[in-house]
């Protein structure tokens, strides 16, 4: 017999798998965009050192495989879910500690590391919610079998 969040994402016992997938997708998408964002908001003046230009890369990669691992296995990519508070966390101090404005202003860095960041803790909130409000109703429902 199969019990918790592996059981109920095998065999879709709640009505919250579509909703899950939209925030996995949404926190993918999140990565994808700090990842690609370099590029677009020409970023190679950003701070000194360790800049925006590589800060965003490597965080959006990590951001992106963890959207992309719960989105393709959910049930096995749960270690990535403590990852993501972290990435959010960071992205909203980075541009202080790195000095994204030191020398060149980089308003467009900091504001998309800022927003990014504030929109992955946002996701990963809705989906702990979302996690915690299935496995208590899958429980509350198996009980009654």
């Amino acid at each position: 017999m199969r019990t918790g969040l592996s059981a109920m994402t095998s065999r879709g016992a709640t009505g919250y798998g579509p909703a899950l997938a939209v925030v996995h997708a949404l926190t993918f998408l999140a990565g994808l965009w700090l990842v690609l964002s370099p590029f677009q908001l020409d970023q190679r003046f950003s701070g000194s050192g360790f800049n925006g230009y590589w800060n965003d890369v490597l965080v959006g990669f990590v951001v992106l495989v963890s959207g992309g691992a719960q989105l393709v296995a959910p049930a096995t990519a749960r270690v990535w879910r403590p990852v993501l508070p972290l990435a959010g966390a960071w992205l909203l101090v980075a541009p202080i500690v790195l000095g994204y404005n030191s020398g060149t202003p980089a308003p467009a860095t900091t504001t998309s590391d800022v927003s990014v960041g504030a929109v992955v803790l946002v996701l990963w909130a809705v989906d702990v919610f979302l996690l915690a409000r299935a496995l208590r109703e899958g429980r509350a429902g198996g009980r009654g079998r």
